[in-house]
């Protein structure tokens, strides 16, 4: 073989090795870019340089590059060494920065992400909530209440479930837990594109009875249960591609028109560190329209902007790191934690969630518990020392433990000036048989009743009884009236009496067990009863005497 006929061919060859590199270069970068498209799709990221995610979404792209680019020559080639290199950098970069950004160096910016007022003066400064404002329907029960609803319309129950969360939300006039229908599947979102989802479930938390399964006049298309370009998030995030979004919930404004409100939220520690809320994007599920507010501009009738477990890991955070990152490790001096468990309360039309803090390694004790306005932020540090909400809820079970009802988690009220949990026991059915108030303070002292009204004032008794509070209830009333009209009905087994009385534009109820002359009560009658008063339309009797008789 000559020399020129050598050299052409060694030319040959190098020109087919480079054109075979240059192919399964722009074939690996077809196929990753491939796999960003459907990635991005399914993954929706936010692609924003402060979420830590977006990073090591790309070093795993660069990385797939690599590996095949490598396995496409059989060498490790420059583009393959480069694409893994910088896959390797990425991840580096986001552990680094994450470092930086810790509770390890940062613990003081940690522990000021939230701004806390602290006060031992409960009786003035939280807000005392009316007996008709008491919320007696929990998340569990609202769920089996709800659950009945979609049944009473023929077809839906085949069609559509109702999502499971129950949004706790605070109107004018009520409070509620709102939850709307979701697809069962996939199938079930193809028949029904079109019309969208036609219901939402409206529960009132004061009365067990006030709920509805509210139609629309048009459905709502844009839900979390949609798929393809009715998916909730992915119509959002189309539409802002590098927002960072938290926690999802479904609400309705005074009008009662549904919208879901999504949080967004950013770093304010390092890089990646400390997420906090900046805004809410809240969308018209309807028709699809969105807008996006600052926290200060945010809607009135919004009711959470701050996400739940990103306050209270600030809560956390704020109590935890009191004294800097090593008193964690080591001395944990004046360390306290929160409690295990969280509820909400309403109070003034805002929506606040609540749970007890405790001193780090102690037993079933408070040394006092917070409250956060998720729509606001405000937050208030109530030192009271007193019972866990656990030990409060064994105490409710223990005054009926032969029937062996369980309770459900406390929510915080204001009795009589004194902080206390409202308890509801329910049967192994799920249903709400008693309920009960517990002192905070001294968990011994447990009122409980087959209504609330039964139960606070049972429980009034005691703190009277104890000599925490003088004279009994300042709303506990008695008068004397002529009876203007008497029926009665049976409720959950048990005789009721319905009494109106003349000069009162009140509903009276009388369990039939308060007193025996109860059915034998007349029209025109003259009866002394005694009850606690409130704004509600109807209210339940302490205590009746029939003045016509003498039994």
């Amino acid at each position: 073989m000559s020399k020129k006929y050598r050299t052409d061919f060694a030319w040959a060859f190098e020109g087919q090795k480079a054109r075979g590199a240059k192919k399964s270069l722009i074939t690996s970068l077809f196929l990753v870019l491939l796999l960003a498209f459907v990635v991005d799709y399914l993954t929706l990221p936010a692609y924003n340089l402060r979420n830590s995610g977006i990073y090591l979404l790309f070093a795993f792209y660069f990385g797939v590059f690599g590996i095949l680019n490598f396995l496409m020559t059989q060498k490790f080639s420059g583009p393959s060494r480069a694409s893994l290199t910088l896959s390797g950098l990425l991840v580096a970069f986001v552990v680094v920065m994450s470092i930086l950004g810790s509770e390890f160096i940062n613990a003081s910016k940690y522990r000021n992400q939230i701004v806390i007022s602290e006060t031992t003066d409960f009786s003035s400064s939280f807000d005392k909530i009316s007996l008709a404002k008491v919320p007696v329907v929990d998340r569990d029960t609202a769920m089996q209440i709800g659950d009945k609803q979609i049944g009473k319309v023929q077809g839906l129950g085949s069609q559509f479930n109702i999502d499971p969360a129950y949004t706790l939300v605070s109107t004018q006039d009520e409070i509620l837990r709102v939850s709307p229908l979701e697809y069962q599947g996939l199938i079930k979102w193809f028949q029904n594109r079109d019309s969208g989802v036609p219901n939402f479930v409206r529960i009132n938390v004061n009365d067990a009875s006030d709920v509805d399964l509210v139609s629309l006049e048009q459905g709502m298309k844009y839900v979390p249960s949609a798929y393809f370009d009715q998916d909730l998030l992915r119509h959002v995030r189309f539409a802002y591609r590098t927002e960072i979004l938290q926690d999802f919930s479904f609400e309705i404004d005074d009008e009662g028109n549904p919208y879901y409100v999504i949080s967004v939220v950013e770093p304010e520690i390092g890089l990646f560190g400390g997420l906090d809320a900046v805004g809410v994007i809240v969308v018209d599920p309807i028709t699809g329209d969105m807008e996006k507010y600052s926290v200060e501009d945010v809607p009135d009738w919004v009711d959470r902007v701050q996400p739940t477990e990103l306050a209270w890991y600030q809560i956390d955070n704020w109590g935890y790191y009191i004294r800097g990152f090593w008193n964690t490790v080591f001395g944990q001096k004046d360390m306290i934690q929160t409690t295990d468990g969280y509820n909400y309360v309403s109070i003034e039309g805002y929506t606040y969630v609540f749970s007890g803090l405790t001193s780090v390694g102690a037993d079933q004790s408070i040394v006092g518990f917070t409250l956060i306005n998720l729509h606001t932020k405000e937050a208030m540090f109530y030192r009271i020392g007193g019972a866990d909400e656990t030990s409060a809820m064994s105490s409710a079970q223990g005054q009926v433990q032969d029937l062996g009802y369980r309770a459900t988690f406390p929510v915080l009220l204001n009795v009589e000036g004194q902080p206390t949990y409202f308890i509801s026991l329910k049967d192994q059915e799920g249903l709400v048989k008693l309920y009960s108030f517990v002192a905070v303070t001294d968990y011994s002292l447990v009122g409980v009743g087959q209504t609330v009204a039964a139960a606070q004032i049972a429980y009034i008794e005691k703190l009277t009884e104890k000599g925490i509070i003088d004279g009994g209830s300042s709303q506990m009333k008695t008068i004397e009236a002529k009876v203007l009209s008497i029926d009665t009905a049976i409720v959950d087994g048990n005789s009721n009496y319905y009494l109106r009385l003349e000069g009162l534009d009140k509903l009276f109820i009388a369990p039939i067990r308060i007193d025996a002359e109860l059915p034998i009560t007349a029209i025109g009658d003259l009866v002394r009863v005694t009850y606690l008063d409130n704004d509600s339309a109807t209210l339940v009797i302490n205590a009746f005497d029939n003045l016509q008789y003498d039994y």
